[in-house]
């Protein structure tokens, strides 16, 4: 009958170097495999027993409907006007109707969002990696249930079919943020780094802090995934994040 792991009788008659090496790597083996195991087995675990709470946004009759968008196409329309100096005009590039506007923030106004932002960010940076995950299933949740309203947002936003907005902007962000609960924790881990003879008795390792505030500025081309893509890896890194999106797709 074989056994695993093997007895060590079998070890009988081999060199203790020998015999040392060859238990230091069996020990490596059964650690490197049962450590993931675990991992898994407990996101498992947080998945199944930990509910995200429902969450909800108030959306325009432009945003929450197909027919919502009232008006006639204009020729020429423009991101800023004369006349309202404070606003960006918004505009669906493919009817180029003109779907309302959104505040043109001054300097003060952004650094006070920043200075915010910098404030909560010191505690979210003490919250633990289940915490972070349960945030980013929450947002993940909200997208799965509103998949309609934000295809139809980035289609107007952008002048994209809604297939492409489901393909581009919803998929790719669910995945992310899968991806980021299922290996975040363990991508921040300490990365140990090898050290030579003459340092033998220190220890050198990479370790990931969150930087604080982080300033994203977003393009136009996905405005959902790409505003959301650096909020999603910001949060689960322990940082604030404040996001500038295109004034092209506002």
């Amino acid at each position: 009958m074989t056994m695993f792991p093997p007895s060590l009788d079998a070890l009988n008659g081999v060199p203790s170097i020998v015999q040392a090496i060859i238990l230091i790597s069996v020990a490596h083996l059964i650690m490197s495999v049962s450590k993931p195991f675990a991992a898994q087995v407990s996101l498992l675990c947080e998945f199944i027993f930990l509910r995200p709470p429902k969450i909800s946004v108030s959306l325009t009759l432009a945003e929450s409907t197909d027919d919502g968008v009232k008006g006639e196409p204009i020729s020429n329309p423009k991101v800023h006007i004369a006349s309202e100096p404070d606003k960006v005009q918004c505009w669906d590039p493919a009817t180029l109707q003109h779907l309302g506007t959104a505040p043109a923030m001054t300097k003060a106004e952004v650094e006070t969002l920043c200075a915010k932002a910098s404030e909560a960010q010191k505690s979210w940076s003490k919250t633990t990696y289940t915490q972070r995950r349960m945030v980013l299933r929450t947002i993940q949740q909200y997208i799965l249930d509103h998949q309609e309203d934000i295809c139809r947002v980035c289609a107007r936003d952008s002048g994209k079919p809604k297939v492409d907005a489901l393909l581009g902007e919803v998929m790719t962000t669910c995945e992310k943020i899968r991806c980021i609960n299922m290996n975040g924790e363990e991508w921040l881990q300490k990365s140990y780094r090898p050290v030579g003879l003459m340092m033998i008795h220190k220890t050198a390792y990479v370790e990931y802090v969150p930087f604080g505030v982080l300033g994203v500025i977003a393009p136009w081309n996905y405005p959902f995934h790409n505003m959301l893509n650096h909020v999603i890896s910001g949060l689960f890194s322990g940082n604030a994040v404040v996001s500038k999106v295109s004034e092209y797709t506002t």
